[in-house]
């Protein structure tokens, strides 16, 4: 039994491929966090949704704590407002749970150093 969960949420695609992305980062994260559960969800467009693993990270995991870490490269309406209405909707639904918002990807010299990598192996290809 969980008392904390971290929620990857993508954006969701009709593609099963690229929502395997978003599963499959989600198994490499795991080990990273033992001591949490973590779980994926979609925005749209895919399934498990967002609401519905909300509502399993509070009533099957028991979670006092859900953490969502949006998997988004920058700040569009996704991130900025219907995540955040999504988030305060369950807020004041389960007000004894925390929920927490993390930051979009957004510009990091991490991410500068991969896609120079990918840009690297293009030119070279």
């Amino acid at each position: 039994m969980n008392k904390e969960s971290i929620i990857l949420l993508g954006h969701g695609s009709r593609r099963n491929e690229a929502n395997e992305i978003l599963k499959t980062m989600t198994k490499i994260i795991q080990p990273k966090f033992p001591e949490e559960k973590i779980e994926f969800a979609f925005l749209e467009l895919a399934e498990p949704n967002i609401k519905d693993v909300i509502e399993k990270c509070i009533n099957d995991n028991h979670s006092k704590k859900i953490y969502v870490m949006p998997y988004f490269l920058y700040s569009g309406n996704h991130v900025s407002r219907d995540i955040p209405d999504i988030i305060k909707e369950f807020s004041i639904k389960y007000p004894d749970i925390n929920i927490k918002y993390g930051e979009y990807l957004g510009i990091d010299e991490r991410l500068a150093e991969l896609v120079t990598e990918k840009i690297e192996t293009l030119k070279s290809a």
